[in-house]
């Protein structure tokens, strides 16, 4: 079974939650903030050395992410406006999880694990890239979705690997580094061979 049909199968088994949510009188964007709030809150379980809770708690929160749209197709309200919070409290949950493995590694019993805080910083580089790189290429006209690893798969692999604890965390940690930069790599390539060079009369600033 694909990442796709993965989905499709669990919109299909939360959807009584939906319907509950509908008749409680939830909005979607309800929902997603209850969602950040709730990845927010693992971050700080995690912070304190919870991994396994924590990634529990996350994985609570990030189950969020699947019921505010359906919320939105079943009531109606579906909107760009919509869609655009949603994609930015996906990118703060993730950074609520990795601000709390960093506090955990920099704050561990025997001292500091500098690797660790090393490659977290390389992953969240790679994850904020990946996603700029997406949003820019949208903004020149090109679309953007290739990728080795996107944000689902790695917040899949992130989660497991909390849930196993932290003797898989720094194997895991050097894997998204690698894994999100040559993916940023990737992205940067394949939209950059689509767009013309040089064009006469185009003053278009560089950012």
């Amino acid at each position: 079974m694909g990442l796709t049909e993965f989905k499709l199968a669990a919109r299909g088994r939360v959807r009584p939650v939906v319907l509950a949510l509908d008749r409680l009188g939830m909005t979607p964007l309800m929902v997603s903030l209850l969602g950040l709030l709730i990845t927010a809150v693992s971050g700080w379980i995690v912070a304190s050395g919870g991994l396994f809770f924590g990634a529990v708690v996350f994985l609570v929160g990030s189950g969020f992410d699947m019921l505010d749209g359906d919320l939105a197709r079943l009531q109606g309200t579906v909107s760009r406006r919509g869609a655009f919070l949603d994609s930015c409290f996906d990118r703060l949950g993730e950074a609520f999880l990795f601000a709390g493995l960093t506090w955990y590694f920099a704050t561990l019993p025997f001292g500091a694990d500098p690797v660790a805080l090393v490659l977290i910083t390389c992953v969240v580089v790679g994850s904020l890239t990946t996603s700029y790189v997406r949003a820019r290429a949208e903004g020149v006209g090109e679309t953007c979705s290739v990728g080795f690893l996107q944000r689902t798969e790695r917040v899949i692999i992130l989660t497991l690997a909390l849930l196993l604890g932290r003797w898989a965390l720094v194997p895991v940690l050097w894997f998204l580094a690698a894994a999100t930069l040559a993916t940023t790599v990737q992205r940067i390539v394949h939209v950059a061979a689509k767009l013309p060079g040089a064009e006469p009369g185009n003053q278009e600033e560089e950012l």
